[in-house]
């Protein structure tokens, strides 16, 4: 799994994320075991940790979101997407 293709797309989703939810903030991490390791991104205010998702074998985005409840779930399937589907099979080859 090539992690330059992952992060670039990690930039295409943070662009894409601010155009829609603009006080969302993401950051990527690789999953060392147990362990979030953060890649790139991150909160630029003090906005809360939210959740944690895995997108892919070995990368997963922390989202940090001020109001944690509203549209969680939209924002979730919106990053999901982003990882899912053909670019998946791209970065496994």
């Amino acid at each position: 799994m090539c992690k330059e293709k992952v992060v670039e797309r990690f930039r295409e989703l943070q662009r894409k994320l601010k155009e829609v939810y603009p006080d969302v903030d993401v950051a990527l991490c690789e999953l060392l075991g147990r362990r979030w390791s953060f890649v790139e991104g991150g909160s630029s205010n003090l906005s809360p940790f939210v959740k944690r998702i895995k997108v892919i074998e070995r990368f997963g985005i922390s989202i940090f979101y001020e109001n944690s409840q509203d549209n969680l779930k939209e924002i979730i399937d919106f990053i999901r997407g982003y990882f899912n589907g053909d670019f998946f099979k791209e970065i496994t080859k």
